[in-house]
């Protein structure tokens, strides 16, 4: 299956120490750079209904908020610094918190924009249309009124997409692997789910970030996006993601490509009752399914294993890995690249 896109790996939600993280933005940058395609730094900026909290713990988000304020300029003139066509892309934003609307994270497209400090979701909405940023809503299955989504206001013009999975968990449905449990805003609500969403007709596609607060963007298990790109700068990059040309990992890099009727990844089309659809799932170690969900169902599985042709490596690189012992603690494994 033949594509005419590359796939880049990046992270566009994650902390360091402007904002309330640690860590500088320097080593966030040289972190992203050994091993990302793409990262967005997205700093803590406001929240416009943060009630007082028990023994005035509110310090510790306004502390943060300030941190970000004060060091913008600094902010603006490193990202712009580290983006290098072909290279590298490097991308300017915040995170705005609300209880009421949801946090949302903001990408801009270009470099030295301003933070916006706005204390309704329309009024960033706004900003985010006049810039052309992006506004990705993220942990979204917290409970509403608890920073998680809101559905209600839901707009895909400058929501595309939406963040799926982070070190919070997984909000595909209330069920499913990586529950809430890193943080104390609560479970997963069964309305605030992605599964829920679709169910009511919303389109939008899916990004995994980290929202790492250590300062090393693109942390293994804590949340990854792949986007389906011609190039690799902000440009292509964008265009992928307003295309929903992108998917989210939770650990591994796998590669992904889909097409429908010729249609690639994240195409809104019209068909008929039947059409076909082309897929390629390729992993850097053994895959255990491959599934098609429609509607909520799961409509096709393969089991790759039962699929694995011989073939002969005589000439070409390969990887061995050793696994021996059992058990937890038991099993040591061991890999050898030729």
């Amino acid at each position: 299956m033949p594509s005419r896109y590359r796939i880049l790996y990046g992270d566009i939600h994650n902390h360091n120490a402007l904002g309330y993280g640690v860590g500088s933005l320097e080593r966030s940058i040289d972190v992203a750079r050994t091993h990302l395609d793409f990262f967005a730094f997205t700093g803590h900026s406001s929240w416009h209904d943060m009630v007082p909290m028990e023994g005035g713990r509110e310090a510790h988000w306004q502390k943060g908020f300030e941190r970000l304020k004060t060091g913008w300029p600094g902010v603006q003139r490193l990202i712009a610094d580290a983006n290098r066509d072909g290279e590298f892309a490097a991308f300017l934003g915040f995170e705005w918190h609300s209880s009421r609307f949801g946090d949302q994270c903001v990408v801009f497209p270009d470099d030295h924009q301003p933070i916006c400090f706005a204390d309704d979701v329309r009024e960033l909405r706004q900003f985010c249309a006049a810039k052309r940023a992006l506004m990705i809503p993220h942990h979204l299955a917290y409970p509403s009124g608890l920073r998680g989504v809101n559905w209600e206001i839901f707009d895909p013009a400058c929501t595309p997409v939406v963040e799926i999975f982070s070190e919070h968990g997984n909000s595909e449905d209330d069920r499913g692997p990586f529950p809430f449990f890193n943080h104390s805003m609560g479970g997963r609500v069964t309305a605030n789910t992605v599964r829920a969403a679709l169910a009511r007709g919303m389109q939008f596609g899916f990004v995994a970030s980290s929202d790492s607060h250590s300062g090393f963007p693109g942390a293994y298990g804590e949340g990854l996006m792949a986007a389906l790109c011609t190039d690799l700068d902000r440009t292509s990059i964008l265009a992928a993601i307003n295309a929903r040309r992108t998917y989210a990992l939770t650990g591994d890099r796998i590669a992904v490509d889909l097409g429908v009727d010729g249609n690639p990844m994240g195409a809104s089309i019209r068909c008929g009752r039947r059409v076909e659809m082309t897929y390629l799932v390729e992993g850097r170690d053994e895959l255990d399914v491959v599934e098609v969900i429609q509607d909520g169902r799961v409509v096709h599985r393969t089991f790759p294993r039962n699929r694995i042709e011989s073939v002969d490596l005589t000439d070409e690189p390969f990887q061995i890995r050793l696994e021996w012992g059992w058990g937890p603690w038991g099993r040591s494994r061991a890999r050898a690249r030729r």
